[in-house]
Parts: structure tokens; C-alpha cells; sequence
């Protein structure tokens, strides 16, 4: 291959990469400022109906949470999932965790049910409710969450179920019913390689019930 050609190539794939980073650079200030000015709320009635150890579920604003929802993509249009609680003023919170990609802390965090619902995509929030949980389990499983929270356990950026010194979303909520119900939600996780990002085993109507959802379920 000529210098000429080389040169030419690599001038191509420069100006590619360029693109590409101006592009990903445009698509987060935009989904940014969608955020920023969000209206999205939960009305009164919804709110009444949660209970602590509900699962929220919702489509975050970015790049990274379209790519997830496209791949993980079974019945809802969602990227993430957390545990809904009261903090000690009785106020609704979510548990959950995030890279710091995303946001300024890494791993386990706890925000106001509001703020987490302004973070949503419009119209994607849905709460599950496990079916054979008691007020004792569902107390426990707030308490688990609160217990990981306090030890700041980080984002696992590899995305390793094996590993439980960091969770991602997915993984916390597979840990905390290990932890409570000694029941492992992916057990029977297809060989999909995307399975362990998957909420596949949430849909399963013998162990959720849907709360409110604001999307329609989708059948495939």
C-alpha cells in the first residue's frame, strides 16, 4: 500500500472518529437539555398506591440508555430499575445504582421518587410488585438496599453477576432477592449474551405484579 493511500485512509477514519465523537457530543447536549426542562411527574393516585420494595423501572435520557433498551428491549421500553422506599422524613426515595459516566457519584446512590421520575424518559416509568413478598420481606429487602447503600458498593462497569463487590442495576435487584428470599431471579437466564442486562425474568407474571405502568406492554 502507497504512503499516498495510507495517508488518505487514515484521514478518512480521523474524520470518521470526528464525526462520530461530534455526534455523541450533540445527542448527549440535546437529551440533556430534554432532561433539564422535563415535566415528567407521578400523579397522586400512583403515588398512593406504592408500597416500600416496589420496582421501579424506567428509560433514562442519553445515548447509553437508548443503546440499553434497544438491546434489552422484551416487553417494556426500559434501561433501569431501582428500589422504592421512605427515607427517615417519610419521604418516597429510590435506591439504586449508576456508572459515573452518568452522574457525579459512582454505584449506590438514593434520590427523591421525583427527581428519579424528572430523569425518566416520558412515559416509561413501570412498578412491580413481587407477588409472594410480606410486609416483613418487602422490609427486608429496604433494609438490604439501605445496607449497600452505606457501604457505597460501586457501578460494575464489566457487568459481571459473579462479582457482587459492584453491582449494575440489574445485578443489585438480583442480589437483594438472593439476599431475602434466597431465590436467583436469572436461574433460568437464557445463553443470550446480553441475559445478565436483560429484565426478562421481571415479566414473569407468577412473581410480578404491574402496579401502574405509563407504556403499554408490548408482546413479541
Amino acid at each position: 500500500m502507497s504512503r499516498k493511500r495510507s495517508f488518505i485512509i487514515l484521514c478518512i477514519l480521523c474524520l470518521f472518529v470526528a464525526g462520530l465523537v461530534l455526534f455523541i457530543h450533540l445527542y448527549e447536549s440535546q437529551s440533556k437539555q430534554k432532561e433539564q426542562s422535563n415535566p415528567y411527574r407521578l400523579e397522586a393516585g400512583e403515588i398512593a398506591l406504592l408500597q416500600e420494595g416496589d420496582l421501579i423501572f424506567r428509560k433514562g435520557f442519553g445515548i447509553i440508555s437508548d443503546c440499553i433498551a434497544r438491546t434489552t428491549q422484551v416487553c417494556y421500553n426500559i434501561s433501569h430499575v431501582g428500589v422504592l422506599c421512605k427515607d427517615a422524613q417519610h419521604r418516597w426515595m429510590v435506591i439504586h445504582t449508576v456508572s459515573n459516566t452518568l452522574v457525579n457519584v459512582d454505584g449506590m446512590q438514593i434520590d427523591e421518587l421525583a427527581h428519579f421520575v424528572r430523569q425518566s424518559y416520558p412515559n416509561t416509568i413501570v412498578v412491580l410488585r413481587y407477588r409472594h413478598g410480606s410486609d416483613s420481606s418487602r422490609a427486608a429487602i429496604v433494609r438490604q438496599a439501605y445496607h449497600y447503600l452505606d457501604r457505597q458498593i460501586p457501578f460494575d462497569d464489566t457487568f459481571d453477576m459473579q462479582d457482587t463487590s459492584e453491582f449494575f442495576c440489574t445485578e443489585f435487584i438480583r442480589k437483594l432477592f438472593l439476599d431475602v428470599y434466597k431465590k436467583d431471579l436469572y436461574e433460568l437466564a437464557s445463553d443470550h449474551p446480553y441475559a445478565s442486562l436483560r429484565f426478562g425474568p421481571f415479566w414473569n407474571a407468577d412473581n410480578f405484579s404491574t402496579v401502574f405502568a405509563h407504556q403499554e406492554k408490548q408482546t413479541r
